[in-house]
Formats: C-alpha cells, sequence, structure tokens
C-alpha cells in the first residue's frame, strides 16, 4: 500500500481544518433541536455541551495516540486495522464512505444554500435568485427550489474546487477557520457581556437530568461531528506524528469553550422560548439585535462562510476515502480508485465517485422534506439524513477507543494515562451519545438500514480480503 500524494498541509491547516469542519453548521441550526429536548432549560443544555465536547476532548488524546503510531492513508480505517484487523477496518471505510460523508455533505450544503438565502432576501417560494418566476413549485422556504438550485450549484462547485485546486482549498480552509471564529466569539461575548446570562443559567437545575438531556447529545454530536476527518489526510500532513496529535488535542478544546460561550450568549439575549419559535432562523435575529442591518449582514456573510469552510473540509476528507480503500485493493476498480492525477495530485476517480454519493443523499434530502410535505411519499416521513450517521460513527470510535485499551493491556505500548485512562474517559462521552441516539424515535429505521448497508459492503469487497484480520 503505497501512497503517491504529496505532504501539503502543516499544523494550522490540520487545526483550521477540524476547527473548520467541526464550527460551521450545527452550532448554528441545532441550538433549537438542543432547547426542545431539555425542554428549554439553558442549564442542561450547558451540561451537555460539556459532556458531549469531554467526549471529544478525550477522543482526540486517544486518537493521538494511535497517530503518532502510523501516518498511512485512511484515517479512521487504519485506526480500525491497528486495534481489531483489516475487516473492520473495511467496514469503517465503506460506512463513511457510503453512509457517513455524503449525508453530511448533503445537508451542509442545504444550510449553507439557508443562510445564502437569508443573506440576499431569496425567501420568496416562486423565486430563482431573487427572480420571481410563477411557473416554479410553490414549495415553502427553507424548501423552496430556490434552496435546491442553490445546494446543488454549491455542492458542484466544492468537490471542482477540491478536486482540481487542493493547495487553494486547504488556504481557504485556513481563512474560513479564522472568519468563523471570529464571529462566534464576538456574537459569544456581546451576548454574554450584555444579555443576561444568570437569568437563563440556573445550576440549581442539575436534578432535572433525565432522557431528554441524552437526546440532545444526539444533535450536540451532530454539532461537533466532523473531528474524525483530520486523520483521513494524515499521508498529507507535513510530520503527522507530530503535528495531527497536536492539532487532535487542541482543536476540540477550542471547539468546546466557544460552543459553550455562544450557547450561553444567544440564550442570554433572546431566550430559550424566542429560540424554539425561531428556530434555525436565531442567529439571524440575535445579530440583528445588536447589530442591525449591516451588521447583521457581515454576521450572516461569516455565517455563510463559516458553514461553508464545514462543507469544504468534509469534502476535502471524503475525496480520500475511497482512494484508501482503493490502496489496499478492497473496492471494485480499486485500480482506479488508487490512481492519484499528477497534475493535481487528486483521486479524481475517487472524487468523481464521493461527488455522486452526495448528489444521491442531496436526493434523499428532498425526499424526506420536499417529497413527504408535497408528494406523500410516506415511506421517509419522520427520516433526517443529518442523524442517520451519527450514533454508528461513535460506535465505530467505541471500538477503537477499546481496541487501545486492549493493546495497552496486551503489549503495554503507551502510558496508563494515554492507554486506559484516555480511552476510558473518551468511551464513556461517546457512550451517552449513542444512548441518547438508541432514545430517537427512528433508530431501528436507522440501525437496521445502516447495517444492512454495511453488510452488503462485504459482497463486494473482493473475496481474497475478507475475513483477513490483523
Amino acid at each position: 500500500m503505497e501512497n503517491t500524494q504529496k505532504r501539503k498541509f502543516g499544523l494550522l491547516t490540520t487545526v483550521a481544518m477540524i476547527v473548520g469542519i467541526v464550527i460551521g453548521s450545527g452550532i448554528f441550526f441545532k441550538v433549537d433541536d438542543i432547547l426542545d429536548a431539555v425542554n428549554g432549560n439553558v442549564t442542561l443544555g450547558v451540561i451537555a455541551w460539556i459532556v458531549g465536547g469531554a467526549g471529544i476532548v478525550f477522543g482526540g488524546l486517544t486518537m493521538a495516540v494511535l497517530a503518532k503510531r502510523d501516518e498511512n492513508v485512511g484515517g479512521l480505517i487504519t485506526y480500525c486495522e491497528m486495534t481489531w484487523g483489516k475487516t473492520l477496518g473495511y467496514l469503517a471505510g465503506w460506512f463513511q464512505t457510503i453512509f457517513y460523508y455524503p449525508p453530511l455533505v448533503a445537508i451542509i450544503s442545504w444550510v449553507s444554500s439557508l443562510y445564502i438565502t437569508e443573506l440576499f432576501g431569496w425567501t420568496n417560494p416562486q423565486t430563482l435568485f431573487g427572480i420571481k418566476m410563477s411557473f416554479l413549485p410553490n414549495w415553502a422556504y427553507p424548501f423552496s427550489f430556490n434552496e435546491w438550485t442553490i445546494s446543488l450549484l454549491i455542492i458542484v462547485l466544492f468537490f471542482a474546487f477540491n478536486a482540481l485546486l487542493t493547495k487553494i482549498a486547504g488556504q481557504f480552509q485556513s481563512g474560513a477557520m479564522i472568519i468563523k471564529v471570529s464571529a462566534l466569539v464576538v456574537l459569544a461575548v456581546t451576548g454574554i457581556t450584555f444579555g443576561n446570562p444568570s437569568a437563563v443559567v440556573h445550576f440549581a437545575d442539575l436534578g432535572l437530568i433525565g432522557g431528554g438531556f441524552f437526546i440532545a447529545l444526539v444533535p450536540i454530536a451532530f454539532a461537533y461531528d466532523g473531528w474524525q476527518v483530520a486523520p483521513s489526510i494524515a499521508h498529507e500532513i507535513k510530520n503527522p506524528k507530530r503535528n495531527l496529535p497536536l492539532a487532535l488535542t487542541f482543536a476540540p478544546i477550542i471547539i468546546m469553550v466557544i460552543y459553550i460561550a455562544y450557547f450561553i450568549g444567544i440564550n442570554a439575549v433572546l431566550g430559550p422560548t424566542r429560540i424554539l419559535e425561531l428556530g434555525d432562523g436565531a442567529v439571524s435575529e440575535f445579530a440583528q439585535h445588536f447589530f442591525g442591518n449591516i451588521g447583521y449582514k457581515v454576521v450572516l456573510t461569516a455565517v455563510v462562510i463559516s458553514v461553508l469552510g464545514t462543507l469544504n473540509g468534509l469534502i476535502l476528507g471524503y475525496i480520500r476515502l475511497p482512494y484508501a480503500l482503493g490502496l489496499r485493493n478492497e473496492l471494485p476498480m480499486s485500480d482506479k480508485f488508487s490512481k492519484v492525477d499528477k497534475k493535481t495530485d487528486i483521486p479524481l476517480f475517487s472524487a468523481m465517485f464521493t461527488f455522486s454519493m452526495a448528489l444521491l443523499w442531496l436526493a434523499m434530502h428532498f425526499a424526506t422534506t420536499v417529497g413527504v410535505s408535497y408528494f406523500n411519499w410516506t415511506i421517509f416521513k419522520g427520516v433526517k439524513v443529518d442523524e442517520l450517521s451519527i450514533v454508528l460513527i461513535y460506535i465505530f470510535m467505541v471500538l477503537i477507543y477499546l481496541g487501545v485499551m486492549k493493546d495497552h493491556l496486551r503489549i503495554k505500548n503507551s502510558t496508563v494515562i494515554e492507554g486506559l485512562v484516555f480511552p476510558i474517559l473518551a468511551t464513556l462521552g461517546a457512550s451517552t451519545a449513542i444512548y441518547g441516539g438508541f432514545l430517537k424515535p427512528m433508530v431501528r429505521t436507522y440501525l437496521i438500514i445502516s447495517i444492512i448497508g454495511i453488510l452488503a459492503g462485504l459482497l463486494l469487497k473482493p473475496r481474497h480480503h475478507i475475513g483477513k484480520s490483523k
């Protein structure tokens, strides 16, 4: 298995990729879901952010243990192979390729279109880019024809961007991180300073923790999701045994602090009741409340760049997944998936395949929203494609954490802190999100679909690899 791609990403770009992927979408459109799960109790929401954040902090520290040992292509694929063998590594790669990355790319491209529409005031259902077209379907915003068109264009643009201009895509990731972090810090500080945080955060509410608290951890897991993408470009990071562990250690801490500050800030200004009424539009009113129309436009522009930064980072990592499986000869046409274009330094066949999968999941998102509401496609009723992958990715993560503990106990290849304490705490954090996922009403459907899809991957895997283990 030989990697032919150049090492072109430094520590700043790696940190920027983690922060840039994680911060950018969930923090803006999941706040109301979290409040809904905890019945508007801001204190429980803050505690849930801390629990979820602790999970990714210790998850990053545990992944850093593995990152110090191996810099091969594949990220989670490699780490599953290192801990439990090649079959689990393949299943992790197949799951991410089919069920994890593409629905996230589809959802985040749609979220990008939502905020672009708000920025330019294109919310009239029968308009396209603000131009009135009476023949367009009368689907209500944010599911109008305009949003789907913009979503499609965004996916096309960013896949082309990452396939043909990789270095510029990495630079955009760094720039987007600076903009999005700055915007969130400004909103958080403004809300905490000029709002009334003491009116919404009451630590006497700790006794109210119940099932809703764990359900809140599912949208929080979505908001934190994406930090696992960084290992997928380990083979393109300069000095990865030093830079990747550092990035996996510091980026999650930065993310958790910013998220909690923003959550308190927006609640201190608008209050949970108003946020629940506004839904995904809460950030717009929050910005307009303090900065007026011009400031609102500036903040919303930063939000758009923030979400696009998340999308860019996801696509950057996603393109390399089928390439990693192709290098292992674990896909049909592996020779094509593993071929890197010399001019662009990108596996173009892998890029085209991942682009097709993203479009397929965008169509699925359309089916579960417009299809259900306007065409009575009841088979998709209640399905949320952004929740389909979250529980299972955490299950794979827990398996990796358990594998680190197993290897420590068996061959003593790490310190007690690295080999036991970090993975135990990471497992506890991930387990809370998994438990919350199992409380969701559609979890059985999600699991059945995902498990069938993952096992179907074994049928496509070249037979001489099936069952081969470490």
